[in-house]
């Protein structure tokens, strides 16, 4: 069952100018392994893709800052639940962080997801934190209909119910039937410290051509991952900060 929770966070010091992702996904790991130490050790040494995504904190004024967590295993929610409670004051790039309030949690059951798709043949993605893709050895950030939907698919099968397998043939259909109709995307470059990493951010609208060839069933499979993207993100380093992504408008064309 996927989670998007926000954390509200308040620090007695200014934040960083630029708050760098990989210490908050440090900090993720840590309320894992507070609430559950073996369960933190195993996503962190045997789970790909893994099944959570992290949004770059986004200050709110200059002593305030929401923390956004997508969780894609219904076994994570109630360790890093504990793990927030035990580890309410700590420390990120020489910053000292509280918790400001309960978190704000939502949720949506893979079940949810699926019957709730429709069989939209224009999809629009808002792609919030710069996103790129990890294909043939190197980082492609450019929004390729194959890539981003084969970003969902993996995760989609790696963790939704066995009742809920979607066929991989369906990358196939990609490949021959989804287009990118309209874009204004630019890139942009996350800091890692020691290294940069270039993505693109912006709006895309992806066309599923001749969508009556395919059927409407197979249609609803490809907005059914495009929903999904709202809690896994995109492409690759998204428990870093990379790849966050919110679906717009629904509606056939």
């Amino acid at each position: 069952m996927p989670y998007q929770i926000l954390l509200p966070l308040k620090t007695l010091e200014p934040h960083p100018n630029a708050p760098q992702p990989r210490p908050w996904h440090a900090m993720v790991y840590a309320w894992l392994h507070a609430g559950d130490a073996e369960l933190a050790r195993r996503v962190h040494d045997e789970m790909e893709p893994k099944p959570f995504s992290l949004a770059p904190l986004k200050p709110n004024g200059a002593h305030a800052a929401t923390l956004a967590i997508g969780l894609l295993d219904d076994a994570l929610w109630e360790p890093l639940r504990a793990g927030l409670h035990l580890e309410k004051d700590f420390a990120v790039q020489g910053k000292w962080y509280a918790l400001a309030g309960e978190p704000t949690v939502t949720h949506c059951a893979y079940e949810a997801l699926w019957s709730a798709a429709r069989a939209d043949t224009s999809i629009v993605l808002q792609f919030l934190s710069p996103t790129s893709f990890h294909t043939h050895g190197v980082h492609y950030p450019l929004p390729d209909p194959a890539l981003t939907f084969q970003s969902y698919f993996l995760r989609w099968n790696r963790l939704a119910p066995a009742a809920l397998q979607i066929n991989i043939n369906l990358l196939d259909v990609v490949a021959a039937h989804v287009v990118v109709a309209q874009l204004q995307v630019e890139t942009q470059a996350v800091e890692f410290g020691g290294y940069r990493q270039v993505g693109f951010v912006g709006r895309v609208r992806f066309h599923i051509k001749q969508s009556e060839w395919i059927g409407k069933e197979v249609v609803r499979q490809l907005n059914v991952l495009a929903d999904f993207a709202n809690y896994a993100g995109t492409g690759h380093k998204t428990t870093q900060g990379m790849g966050q992504t919110r679906r717009l408008e629904r509606q056939s064309r």
